[in-house]
């Protein structure tokens, strides 16, 4: 006999395993990856044993599902806010910048999950985050590559991963200040954009122009 899921059923479950992992996002971004044990997120998420393990192996697997899960809502909003910004690379890359730390600022536990709990925990976890670094790295090159005749002479490889390490160490610094030392999360991005386009070149004046349009020789009243 052969048994069928219906379209009701696999929601169901979905519903189940989205359940268990913001259960556990919660848990691991308020008390860190190894406070956090399969039996309390079992309990918190009014769940049973049996059920975590339909879903997931053992927590490493859900703290690696939760590390996905926050890569692609990531990327989801980099995305939206870049198309918006137009088609211009310097705004996309200010706007990207500025996006990522606002959401780390407003969704704390998301936050810490990718910036400080998943750093040394094994070749597993260790590989879910790099593939997430190494897609923004990748983002970067390619803006990089894109707008290389406007810019200071520079390796895309290398500056890429220099921008996107300023943004992880930069936000990583601020969380772990207390909060009543922290500058506004506004003030925080704005300041990383600026750092990372000084760097290579292209932070914009009061006229408008880039680093990049100044080196070269060009400004807005010039062809």
């Amino acid at each position: 006999m052969t048994y069928r899921t219906t379209p009701k059923m696999a929601k169901r479950k979905e519903a189940h395993r989205a359940k268990l992992l913001q259960i556990a996002i919660r848990l691991f971004g308020k008390q860190g990856y190894h406070a956090t044990t399969v039996p309390r997120i079992v309990r918190e998420s009014g769940s049973s044993t049996g059920a975590f393990y339909f879903y997931f192996r053992n927590k490493d697997d859900i703290f690696a599902c939760a590390l996905q899960a926050i890569g692609e809502q990531i990327a989801g909003l980099l995305n939206k806010a870049m198309a918006r910004a137009g088609g211009d690379t310097i705004s996309q890359m200010r706007v990207a910048v500025e996006t990522f730390v606002l959401y780390l600022a407003e969704y704390p536990d998301e936050a810490r999950i990718l910036i400080v709990e998943s750093s040394g925990l094994g070749a597993k976890l260790a590989n879910v985050r790099r593939s997430i670094i190494a897609s923004h790295c990748r983002s970067v090159e390619q803006a990089l590559t894109n707008i290389a005749g406007s810019l200071p002479r520079l390796d895309p490889k290398v500056v890429a991963s220099c921008w996107v390490g300023a943004v992880h160490e930069s936000v990583h610094q601020w969380l772990r200040s207390p909060t009543e030392k922290r500058i506004s999360a506004e003030a925080l991005a704005k300041e990383i954009s600026s750092f990372n386009l000084r760097g290579i070149g292209a932070q914009r004046g009061s006229h408008g122009n880039t680093a990049g349009d100044v080196l070269h020789g060009q400004s807005n009243g010039e062809p």
